[in-house]
């Protein structure tokens, strides 16, 4: 992540004056900047689900999108099998988190119903929360070969092979299916967990993924393991998403979350050391803490992460200066309310920072 610059773009609340933020709109104040129509996107989405069953075990699997640049969430699908009446047959949850920004990952989960009990459809409903136990280090792409599909009936043979990009073995990983018939259907999936992929190594991967018709092809996503640290030694070039010794630490949105933590302590010598740099140079430390405690500011709490997006180089208020910049939407408790925010996040010097605004600048500097 970058250095951050806070730069609220809703109308919502004037965080204790020298601050970036929004407050609801009968309190708003006049130097508030004019409010967002555009609602909030969601931090992920369900783009297909779809099951498969075997005599009284069905396999329910989803495909969940990541809309944001942002990873380490924890993300909840849970399904229910319903019968042709629509009657709950069965329902299970399955728990994992977002390893790859911008990506769709497969998530899905095996439900048992009573014998003689026949799935006729499945619900798949998506909970995402910005924080939680997993890691918030990159997982890469893991390269997959082209399937072999083998059987008949209800269990297939599904074989391939999976490519470690990495200068470090890769244990345990998580290896979820997603199969499809001809009309692009999903109609089941499994799960693997091969032991150990050797260091820029290769393995080959036997499931037997529970079907309901017969599959024209499977989707693989090859997802990190339970104790996923990181690789700062990994060999990019297949993905993406590879951590760089150019990158920041962290994320925007962990830098946001941390300035809202510390604006919920009155932690102002904190917020002032992560001040972007070209309004350190306006503003001294101690004017900063003085115009943060002449006013009242509002109480507010982390609530969650809406996504993130790069927005490339943008200004500074009050300065000349521009920076690369992410833009992070989240949703604050404010007063007991519950409020979204935009704000924008500078990189500066591989730090997330983050900035006043310009209202706010002149306000503190007066």
């Amino acid at each position: 992540m970058r250095s951050v610059a806070v730069v609220f773009t809703l109308a919502a609340i004037t965080l204790a004056g020298c601050g970036s933020g929004s407050e609801p709109k009968e309190a708003a104040t006049a130097a508030a900047p004019a409010a967002s129509q555009a609602a909030p996107k969601d931090i992920g989405t369900i783009t297909a689900s779809g099951f498969g069953q075997a005599d009284e075990y069905v396999w329910a699997t989803a495909v969940v999108h990541n809309n944001s640049d942002n990873i380490g969430q924890t993300v909840t699908v849970s399904f229910n099998i319903l019968g042709d009446a629509g009657e709950i047959l069965g329902s299970e949850s399955q728990v994992e988190s977002f390893s790859q920004p911008s990506a769709d990952h497969i998530i899905g989960t095996q439900i048992s119903l009573e014998p003689g009990q026949k799935a006729a459809k499945v619900e798949a409903t998506l909970d995402v929360e910005a924080s939680g136990t997993f890691s918030d280090q990159p997982f890469p792409a893991i390269p997959v070969s082209d399937l072999k599909i083998t059987g008949t009936g209800d269990h297939r043979d599904v074989s391939f092979v999976i490519t470690n990009p990495l200068t470090i073995p890769i244990k345990d990983p998580r290896i979820a299916l997603a199969c499809k018939d001809k009309s692009g259907k999903l109609i089941g999936g499994d799960i693997a967990f091969p032991e150990l992929v050797p260091a820029g190594g290769k393995i080959k991967v036997d499931t037997s993924p529970i079907v309901s018709g017969d599959p024209a092809d499977c989707s693989v996503y090859v997802g990190p393991p339970v104790d996923w640290e990181g690789a700062p030694e990994a060999v990019a070039s297949a993905s993406p998403s590879a951590t760089t010794a150019a990158e920041p630490a962290g994320s925007a949105e962990s830098a946001f979350r941390t300035w809202v933590t510390q604006f919920g302590e009155r932690d102002w010598k904190s917020q002032y050391e992560t001040l972007v740099g070209p309004q350190q140079e306006l503003l001294t430390q101690r004017e900063f803490i003085a115009c943060r405690t002449a006013e009242a500011p509002p109480k507010i709490t982390w609530s969650k992460a809406l996504g993130a997006t790069d927005v490339g180089d943008s200004a500074i208020p009050g300065t000349k200066t521009k920076l690369p910049a992410t833009k992070v939407d989240a949703q604050l408790n404010v007063d007991g309310l519950k409020v979204p925010i935009d704000a924008h996040m500078f990189i500066e010097d591989g730090v997330w920072k983050w900035s006043l605004e310009k209202e706010a600048l002149a306000k503190c500097t007066s």
